[in-house]
């Protein structure tokens, strides 16, 4: 863990490797990640929970290179905020890791995907709806203002809209999601932290997304 972080998420979707356990595995098991993230540097004392942790080893590790990303790019802030001439307490960023970047700089970065651009400073809910579209081949029409506020949160706690995309991207390749017919592949759907992450940040993703370019 890294320093002064006190927490740490488990998705979901881990149920279906402890489901698979019997209670006294799962309570090896959650023992086991208590150690892990206490820095312990525990060794898994069997198979079955070495290999029932290693997904959860594999997400924690993700987290925490996105958590330590944030912290940097906060701390990048301070320091043009506390240089500013005219700086004073309002001006100054925060330290909590989920107010990254609220610079209204009139920067315009960009991903290209398909031909379908996103603004990386700010979502244009036109172009987001349009990409989205374009990619699950939908005719989803508005994207009500709950949506977008969680969409909103995504970009301060940190991620970016090529993070998105790149989610987006890989569900449109997916064997599961291409046999639901894109079902489960909606606009709410792309706006939570935990689709992001087991989207966009795996090596298989990555993959798959520079593929489909």
């Amino acid at each position: 863990m890294a320093k002064d972080k006190k927490s740490f998420l488990i998705y979901c979707d881990i149920i279906h490797t402890v489901e698979k356990l019997s209670d006294k595995q799962a309570g090896i098991l959650f023992k086991h990640v208590l150690n892990y993230v206490n820095d312990k540097n525990p060794e898994p004392p069997d198979l079955i929970t070495e290999i029932a942790f290693e997904p959860i080893k594999q997400s924690l590790k993700r987290d925490l290179k996105k958590y330590e990303s944030i912290v940097e790019k906060n701390r990048e802030n301070a320091m043009k905020r506390w240089k500013k001439n005219n700086a004073t307490a309002c001006d100054r960023i925060r330290t909590d890791t989920k107010n990254a970047d609220s610079d209204s700089d009139s920067d315009s970065d960009s991903v290209n995907v398909n031909n379908n651009k996103i603004n990386i400073d700010k979502i244009n809910f036109v172009d987001l709806l349009d990409f989205f579209n374009h990619t699950f081949k939908k005719q989803s029409r508005v994207i009500n203002d709950k949506i977008k506020r969680k969409y909103q949160a995504r970009l301060k706690e940190g991620y970016t809209k090529e993070d998105i995309a790149k989610a987006m991207r890989s569900c449109s390749v997916d064997k599961f999601h291409k046999e639901s017919n894109y079902k489960y592949c909606t606009l709410e759907f792309f706006s939570r932290s935990e689709t992001i992450d087991k989207h966009a940040f795996n090596s298989q993703t990555k993959n798959n997304y520079i593929a489909t370019k």
